[in-house]
């Protein structure tokens, strides 16, 4: 086995474009990190395609810290025993929305519910007149990056792992990694990335 890399921290984004919480861990399935990016702000006046406000356009917004109600029910798919027992293709669940509530707390101090209509009041008001703001949640977080390829499917039995870099057709780099910590009758895959402003975002 090589190393290809060290983690020196690990956060999730509850609501796209405010402030993360740092994780000792955190689960990692089909959809991104368990309850990252849950819930994002949908602008009016964003462009077509893509619909989130972000800090991007309102940059108070990463003032603002969501914080899981229920820390405990959303670290983890509540059914994530019953799926890991499964066979390969089997996702575990999101837990119920009253799980994954979520709060925040704004630069004033006050706190709200992330769907209670004061809230966004006060994202709009900042805004300025003209866009008209919606809350989203989806269980795929809502990222703002070309998207993860997954291919190249075969057997994996051995523990392996290596990683390649690539040169994109814009110039940008590729990672691609692959991972082979899978039982047999298993599949491996191939995770490609490429990044975004700063870095690659997975």
């Amino acid at each position: 086995m090589s190393l290809v890399g060290k983690v020196e921290s690990l956060w999730r984004y509850p609501i796209k474009s405010m402030r993360g919480e740092e994780l000792e861990e955190a689960f990692v399935g089909f959809s991104g990190v368990y309850g990252d990016r849950l819930y994002a702000f949908k602008s009016s006046a964003a462009p077509k395609g893509f619909p989130y406000l972000t800090g991007r356009e309102q940059e108070e917004m990463l003032l603002y810290r969501p914080r899981f109600r229920h820390p405990d029910r959303a670290a983890k798919p509540p059914n994530l025993s019953e799926a890991e027992g499964m066979a390969p293709g089997i996702n575990p669940v999101f837990a119920d929305e009253a799980d994954l509530a979520v709060d925040v707390e704004a630069p004033s101090g006050q706190a709200f519910a992330v769907d209670d209509p004061a809230l966004m009041n006060l994202l709009a008001k900042q805004m300025g007149d003209g866009p008209v703001l919606t809350l989203q949640r989806s269980e795929r977080a809502m990222t703002d990056c070309r998207p993860i390829s997954l291919f190249r499917f075969r057997p994996a039995v051995s523990l392996a792992t290596r990683s390649e870099r690539s040169s994109t057709s814009d110039g940008s780099e590729r990672i691609s990694i692959w991972i082979s910590h899978l039982p047999a009758g298993s599949r491996r895959t191939r995770m490609s990335a490429e990044p975004c402003g700063s870095g690659p975002r997975w």
